[in-house]
């Protein structure tokens, strides 16, 4: 009878091992276990600790697992076993064969917290610069608990593993990401032009975190606008297909500062969507520019990050006024931006030497042209290439053939795909009018353009100075800079001069800290009606009858004097 039990929980055992999915190798007394770096998370720098929990003690051509002494009273109280049925090594093997999902990591945490309590000596390893992976030598064969030492970066899930003989493993957590772009009709872009007064609207992407092992997880969104832009508080949120409800499934609260507007998107309960592991969310909302936008090269900022959990194992308290974040920031994602950029005209009004002038009035007209930078990815069919089409659209740098991929998520497991970024850019046309008057400085600004095409007539000149005869056109354009916080380019050009418009260029234009500058002259002196009007006919008319008249009373005195 005692030999039957021993030969059912042998057999107990092994199904544990299949179980976790590794395959074994009794004759091999010692292992390895690796663990790669996946998720965005990476290995470098991080420390990990490998405590043996079991120990695995060879019999004849298989293998037990046994409990440590040391942590006898663990599992006992863990799993409400007692010694005092028999079998105690066979009755936690069964225990911790049938853990699966948030069981099995409660059990991992609890087993990790006693190893420790009980001064088991843990294996160490560092991920160094540039790794990608890291690997335990030389390990004892048994059951092991690796823990992810980092505090400030986001832990692994405990991984749960056996070193029979050699163990690959992916480091078990995600680092949340979120991604923000600028909404120009069905594109999305990092940069674009405007006008104030435009709408520019926002899209940020992410996607729901694994949470596995949290009991509470925050995810609060940050937004800084800059003081150019106006928040629309027109937020809107989607998880997956779920559209969610503002004050019921999300907050937004809005801080003016010396430096913009600071908003602060807060999910509530964000842990009930643990079960829509990788569902994306969007998040949308806008901004109106302002007239404090920066006018010019610069630009105006919008920045985004997301402030999330870190770390199933700490227990981080919620924020008094308002429980579903934070009380301290944990874990946060690099500052993601965006930026618009805004132009303005600047003539300046002077007389033949030079002189400003004041007292002009000018009406701009036009079509302003709206440029935006799209940047896209183009995947091609290449044999060295490193991406996969997957059925569902999407590319994957996942090889269908590696163990345990599911091939049936793929198109073909043999085409390979490369990708090459490319950029284009698109255009959208708005009419425009706007009229101003020369300022006593001599200036008048048409502040917050964007690029496109511009006719400008003069309607009233200086006192004293003529009108000017015809108005001129000019096509302002927008180059977007190489990088999302670089300076932009903006240029000018005469449009149709000479078709019934005057240049607008004949004194020089200048860009001047990303604002078009042009000088415009008046001449001085009364303007005599042209040659053929009735003004000089009238002269003409006047001045032969006044000379006819000379020439009779001449004859008629000659002859009385005669």
């Amino acid at each position: 009878m005692h030999k039957l039990k021993k030969t059912f929980a042998l057999l107990l055992a092994l199904a544990l091992v299949l179980s976790l999915g590794i395959t074994a190798y009794a004759a091999e007394q010692k292992g390895s276990i690796t663990i790669h770096e996946a998720g965005g998370v990476s290995v470098e720098g991080k420390t990990f600790l490998a405590y043996k929990v079991l120990d695995l003690n060879l019999v004849g051509e298989g293998y037990v697992y046994t409990v440590p002494e040391a942590l006898k009273d663990f599992y006992a109280d863990y799993f409400e076993l007692s010694e005092a049925l028999g079998d105690f090594d066979y009755q936690v093997t069964q225990k911790i064969a049938a853990l699966t999902g948030d069981d099995l990591f409660a059990f991992a945490s609890g087993v990790l917290a006693a190893a420790k309590v009980a001064n088991i000596a843990p294996a160490s390893v560092t991920g160094q610069r540039g790794d990608t992976s890291v690997k335990f030598t030389d390990l004892p064969l048994g059951y092991y608990v690796v823990e992810d030492t980092a505090e400030t970066t986001p832990v692994s899930a405990l991984v749960l593993t056996s070193t029979k003989p050699n163990v690959e493993v992916n480091i078990k957590a995600e680092l949340p990401v979120v991604d923000k772009k600028i909404i120009e009709e069905q594109d999305r872009v990092e940069t674009n032009n405007a006008a104030v007064g435009d709408v520019v609207s926002y899209e940020v992407t992410s996607k729901v975190p694994d949470m596995t092992g949290y009991t509470k997880y925050y995810f609060v969104l940050k937004d800084t606008m800059s003081l150019g832009l106006t928040f629309n508080q027109d937020v809107a949120i989607t998880i997956g297909n779920q559209a969610l409800t503002k004050d019921t499934d999300f907050t937004v609260t809005a801080k003016a500062t010396a430096n913009g507007t600071e908003i602060e998107i807060v999910f509530k309960n964000f842990i009930s969507y643990k079960d829509q592991k990788g569902d994306a969310i969007t998040v949308t909302y806008s901004a109106t520019i302002n007239e404090n936008a920066v006018i010019g090269a610069a630009g105006n900022p919008n920045y985004v990050k997301l402030q999330y959990s870190n770390n199933p194992n700490k227990v981080v308290s919620g924020d008094p006024d308002n429980p579903d974040k934070p009380a301290v920031p944990e874990g946060e994602t690099p500052e993601e931006e965006v930026r618009t950029y805004v132009t303005g005209l600047k003539l300046i009004k002077v007389d033949p030497e030079g002189n400003r002038l004041t007292g002009a009035e000018f009406t701009i007209t036009g079509n302003k042209l709206n440029k935006v930078l799209v940047r896209k990815d183009v995947y091609t069919q290449d044999e060295n290439g490193t991406y996969w089409h997957l059925t569902d659209g999407t590319y994957t740098t996942q090889d269908p053939l590696d163990e345990g991929v599911e091939q049936s998520k793929y198109e073909s497991v043999t085409v390979k795909y490369a990708k090459e970024s490319v950029t284009e850019v698109k255009e959208t046309q708005e009419n425009v009018e706007a009229t101003a008057v020369v300022g006593d400085d001599g200036v008048l600004r048409f502040d917050g353009l964007s690029a496109g095409d511009y006719e400008i007539t003069e309607l009233r000149s200086p006192a004293g100075y003529n009108l000017l005869e015809k108005p001129f056109k000019i096509t302002i354009d927008w180059t977007a800079p190489e990088n999302v916080s670089g300076p932009c380019t903006w240029t000018v050009s005469d449009t149709e001069a000479g078709d019934g418009y005057a240049s607008s260029l004949e004194s020089g234009a200048q860009i001047v800290d990303g604002c078009i500058q042009i000088q415009v002259e008046n001449k001085s002196g009364t303007q005599l009606p042209e040659t053929g009007g009735m003004g000089t006919t009238l002269f003409y008319i006047v001045g032969g009858l006044l000379m006819t008249t000379a020439v009779v009373l001449l004859i008629t005195k000659k002859k009385l004097s005669m």
